[in-house]
């Protein structure tokens, strides 16, 4: 029986600044949920996640399904249709965030992080990222990261084979690398997976997996998991109780099959 998710996003600004640049975006509707994770300072940053979340859900949710549509990017024959619509979807939302930097001074070099999930039509959930927000997947007790960071961090431990202490060393602080924005062009990352009955998933901003180790994650969704609002709020309180050092956004996302009723 195919499945269908429902889910409760949330952003907070956290305890050390005063601007929260996040974005995020929940249609339960057309089963497609977004965070973006906005950076350049003052107010840019909130600016790029705006223009991402509302360039990417007018592609997925009303753009590709126009009778004449044609393909802003040339699609990539090895992927279906719908991971094709989600690389469009952050590829013009990267444009149109590099184009505004462009032409507005005071906005220059401004970009945003991005998650976007979207079940689709074979029963699965596919995730497309840019940059260090995360999507994890809680099944039978286990959380596992189903996405990997665009961070300089990772750059060493996968391409130079250094073991992650090694990585640390050298690296110190975590740097992203890639991000929507500061290229006129950016390659998205595409992760599937397989859906099961009572399955949860998070989506993320750094401000949540730089303070919140996956541990804790894990033992929240086992405590809270059958209440997603109060799931949701206990994962960004305790990311302020570690120090709410950036902004926090979390969507949660439950798994039921299509017929049954959801008990939130």
């Amino acid at each position: 029986m195919p499945h269908r998710l429902i889910a409760v996003g949330h952003s907070d600004v956290g305890r050390a600044r005063q601007v929260n640049e996040d974005s995020f975006w929940v249609h339960n509707g057309q089963q497609v949920w977004m965070i973006a994770d906005g950076m350049g300072g003052h107010v840019a940053g909130q600016v790029a996640s705006q223009i991402a979340v509302a360039e990417a859900s007018r592609f997925l949710t009303e753009t590709r399904h126009q009778a004449q549509f044609k393909w802003p990017f040339e699609p990539d024959l090895s992927k279906s249709v719908e991971e094709n619509a989600l690389m469009n979807a952050l590829r013009i939302a990267n444009v149109r965030i590099y184009n505004r930097g462009v032409k507005e001074t005071k906005y220059f070099g401004m970009g945003t992080t991005a998650v976007v999930a979207m079940r689709s039509s074979a029963d699965e959930l596919l995730i497309a990222t840019v940059g260090d927000s995360r999507c994890y997947r809680y099944r039978r007790g286990q959380l596992v990261q189903l996405t990997v960071d665009d961070s300089l961090l990772n750059h060493l431990i996968y391409k130079l084979k250094l073991s992650p202490e090694e990585a640390r060393e050298k690296v110190g602080t975590n740097v992203i690398v890639k991000a929507l924005g500061l290229e006129i062009d950016v390659e998205v990352e595409i992760t599937s997976c397989t859906l099961m009955e009572g399955d949860i998933f998070i989506m993320c901003s750094d401000g949540l997996s730089d303070l919140v180790p996956d541990q804790k994650i894990n033992e929240l969704i086992q405590r809270f998991g059958h209440d997603l609002n109060a799931l949701t709020h206990q994962l960004i309180t305790h990311a302020n109780e570690a120090g709410g050092t950036d902004n926090i956004s979390v969507i949660s996302l439950f798994v039921k099959e299509e017929n049954t009723p959801t008990m939130f």
